[in-house]
């Protein structure tokens, strides 16, 4: 009987601790707590290294991970566990605050996450808690212009009591926000760009491979995920085009393929000896291709993948490519361009394959201008996605939204 009772008294008292963890980990208030579909995949930098930092930067903070988009870039879930062992190996600091379940568990001071998608799909529980947020609304992520139902979902978003704060990257989101009454210029914070992963800007002295320099060979390079048969989305079809209609003038030419593409997308008879192929590779794997290419070609167009729908300029394999010595070749249809002279430190160009030809052609013929543009484009990238431009003051501005909660 003794011990009958004993027996019970410890289970009580078991369930009674149970109850107070649980209790306390619904109620405790974190500073911070973040949200996103694919991070810790490596393969998007940009998030890569924005998460981390946040995590980092704030003590008092964890990040609930779902993700649902690895299909996007040709990945199983099954690695994200791997994903998330390898980070936070790399990272200690990062122990304990990557959450696989449970979101209505944690309170905290405020929210925060990227892309119009991942706010919608957290909207209704913030609100049950109470809990104040603050996103990046950039291109993509469920974000076009022009539809009805996304200003529909913009305006729930930006109406909701818990709504403080959105960061824009492009002048068009910004202006697009305040011509359709959707927000007011005052809680719109705007950084031109976006956070891309550090390394290649912080090494100021590249080892590279450069055209006549000390390679023969002139090598292009396209780089964009893949969310068409064709990718007319990105310029894919555009870069085939002009990939054969250059070989057959030049003979030390190469292309090299990057992404969601293959040589199954689009016929390359006649060019198969000099194109390759890489698929998705993470940040660590680009910069080890870029540095052996002369050009990246861009010819992205807006308005093609859905109506409404365009990307940021430029393309986050863009800077990665730039920050790498690469030279710049992109379309800017929107004009979305606030910071680079065009011809000094990138080459803007119209979405054709004849246009591209026409100043791989002047690159070839002047290679000094091929340098330059190098040293120069490299340098203004620098400064442009520098930590110091780019997170800092997401950083600030969400210290002043927690310190307000």
């Amino acid at each position: 009987m003794c011990n009958f009772v004993s027996e019970i008294k410890f289970l009580l008292k078991k369930i009674g601790f149970l109850l107070n963890q649980l209790l306390f980990w619904r109620y405790r208030k974190l500073d911070l707590l973040l949200y996103d579909d694919i991070y810790p995949h490596p393969v998007s930098g940009f998030r890569y290294e924005e998460l981390t930092v946040l995590l980092t930067e704030f003590k008092s903070s964890k990040i609930i991970l779902n993700p649902i988009s690895y299909g996007l870039v040709n990945t199983l879930k099954e690695n994200h566990k791997n994903h998330v062992a390898d980070i936070v190996k790399k990272n200690r600091l990062l122990k304990g605050k990557l959450i696989c379940k449970g979101r209505k568990y944690y309170r905290s001071k405020l929210f925060y996450c990227v892309f119009l998608h991942n706010i919608l799909s957290n909207l209704s529980w913030l609100e049950e808690l109470k809990i104040p947020f603050v996103f990046t609304l950039y291109p993509g992520g469920g974000f076009q212009v022009g539809d009805k139902k996304v200003d529909e979902s913009l305006r729930k978003v930006f109406e909701s009591p818990m709504f403080r704060k959105v960061i824009v990257t492009q002048p068009l989101t910004r202006d697009y926000l305040i011509k359709k009454k959707l927000c007011s210029l005052e809680r719109i914070m705007f950084v031109f760009g976006c956070v891309v992963p550090q390394q290649s800007l912080l090494e100021r002295a590249l080892v590279r491979k450069n055209y006549l320099i000390n390679k023969d060979t002139f090598d292009i390079c396209f780089c964009a995920a893949k969310y068409t048969p064709l990718g007319k989305d990105k310029g894919y079809d555009v870069f085939v085009k002009f990939a054969h209609q250059i070989s057959t003038k030049y003979d030390f030419l190469r292309f090299h393929v990057i992404g969601g593409f293959d040589k199954e997308d689009i016929a390359i008879d006649g060019i198969e000896e000099k194109i390759s192929f890489y698929g998705y590779k993470n940040f660590d794997g680009l910069k080890s291709i870029f540095r052996s290419m002369d050009v990246i070609v861009s010819p992205n167009k807006p308005f093609v993948l859905r109506p409404g729908a365009f990307d940021g300029f430029p393309l986050g394999t863009v800077v990665e490519a730039v920050s790498n010595g690469v030279v710049a070749l992109v379309t800017d249809e929107l004009k979305q361009n606030a910071v680079f002279k065009n011809n000094e430190e990138l080459i803007i160009v119209k979405g054709e394959s004849i246009a591209i030809e026409r100043e791989i052609i002047k690159l070839i013929n002047y290679p000094e201008k091929l340098y330059l543009i190098s040293k120069k484009g490299r340098e203004k990238f620098l400064k442009v996605y520098s930590n110091e431009r780019q997170i800092k003051p997401r950083i600030e501005l969400l210290k002043r939204e927690i310190y307000n909660c």
